[in-house]
């Protein structure tokens, strides 16, 4: 009633997912505007800009509002260095996940929020970013690169520093760089994409736990872990994952200003060392951080300035393990060293974008204690998609 069609309509769209899918070229959020269940499809850029008209604009363009974590993080950024141009070296190290994730993760939202900060700031005059990443959630590699994009539409050079491993999600925030560097010896590549949705009716069978029941739709628990996939699920999720790997191959391409069909022969999950990354147009240079953090410092016409590492704040906890572990992050004399530990040893099972609790949470949890599989726990893309680089995965 509120979205103005009959009940039959969307009936007809959840049960017939995978055609309507099909029909928008892979494109879920197309196929959602197409039957009106959307009204507009927006970047965060946009829905800020809509917001701005709601309730005004802050004094750095984004719409007037702010949580605690984003007011330490303003307050103790600015009491650093005012007044000297610098060079940020923002650390991107470990799997990438969707939202807001501790030290040792890359969180999509907290990154995203660290290079806003740099944006935002007067005196960052260019920015670094340092990765060392198999990869992980493709939903947050996406929300990363618009950042970092809206970073480079500001007119300050962006420079990529990667450490040993840059590959799969890890590649795709580093392809619109104005600038990459990597070692010889460097991970990177594995541009490619692979949908993950486990199911446990096999393992439940054998301790004689069966499900059954009646549903009104087709797509009616068939996000369910003790069930198997259906057929209909499933092509619906393997046409966004085609449609994630032309996207990937897109980005490569515009980012490199590379043609996709050449993007392709180089992709499909290849990977690659720096050396020959360099010879087939994947990386610039050859180089450590300290050869990145110069050459931003170069595109951003700068002859005196300083490096500054900016990082999340800590809570109070994390402050306290760090405390006690010795765990430090620092610049010293341009060379960056950065230590990071587990603030927590929860586990955080997530299948398909939902959180597996009891009564699966305490299999899950002994199940985690297998380093095989602790990776694989902390995933937690919304659409259950990744550019992940299995092979990398230092497990």
């Amino acid at each position: 009633a509120r979205r103005g069609f009959a009940p039959a309509a969307l009936d007809e769209y959840v049960n017939k997912i995978d055609a309507a899918y099909a029909a928008a070229n892979g494109d879920a959020g197309k196929a959602a505007l197409t039957w009106h269940l959307v009204d507009e499809l927006k970047t965060r850029a946009e829905m800020n800009d809509w917001l701005v008209e709601q309730v005004g604009a802050d004094e750095n363009g984004d719409f007037r509002g702010i949580d605690f974590q984003d007011y330490l993080a303003a307050q103790k950024h600015l009491a650093v260095g005012a007044g000297k141009d610098k060079v940020a070296v923002i650390v991107a190290s470990g799997v990438i996940l969707d939202g807001e994730q501790r030290a040792g993760q890359v969180g999509g939202d907290t990154l995203a929020q660290l290079i806003r900060q740099a944006r935002t700031d007067e005196h960052v005059k260019a920015l670094v970013l340092r990765i060392d990443s198999e990869g992980g959630s493709a939903f947050a590699a996406e929300i990363i690169r618009q950042e970092l994009l809206d970073f480079q539409d500001s007119g300050k050079p962006l420079v990529v520093s990667m450490g040993s491993i840059a590959a799969s999600g890890g590649y795709w925030i580093a392809a619109s760089a104005d600038e990459v560097w990597a070692t010889p010896g460097t991970i990177t590549g594995s541009i490619g994409i692979f949908g993950a949705f486990p199911t446990l009716e096999n393992t439940l069978s054998k301790f004689g736990v069966h499900t059954d029941g009646v549903g009104t739709t087709a797509l009616a628990g068939a996000m369910r872990v003790d069930r198997p996939l259906d057929a209909v699920t499933a092509r619906a999720i393997q046409s966004n994952i085609e449609r994630g790997y032309r996207q990937f191959l897109d980005v490569v391409a515009d980012g490199r200003e590379m043609e996709v069909a050449k993007v392709d022969a180089i992709a499909q999950g290849r990977v690659w060392a720096g050396s020959d990354a360099a010879q087939i147009g994947l990386v610039d240079k050859l180089g450590g951080l300290n050869d990145a953090i110069k050459s931003a410092a170069e595109h951003a016409q700068l002859k005196q300035y300083e490096t500054e590492l900016i990082e999340a704040p800590l809570s109070a906890p994390e402050m306290l393990l760090q405390k006690l572990s010795g765990a430090q992050s620092y610049l010293h004399r341009g060379s960056l060293t950065s230590n990071s530990y587990l603030a927590s040893n929860k586990v955080h099972a997530w299948f398909g974008g939902a959180a597996v609790w009891s009564p699966l949470q305490p299999l899950l949890g002994q199940l985690t204690q297998l380093r095989a599989l602790q990776t694989l726990a902390r995933f937690n893309d919304p659409k259950a998609m990744y550019v992940y680089c299995v092979g990398c995965a230092r497990l």
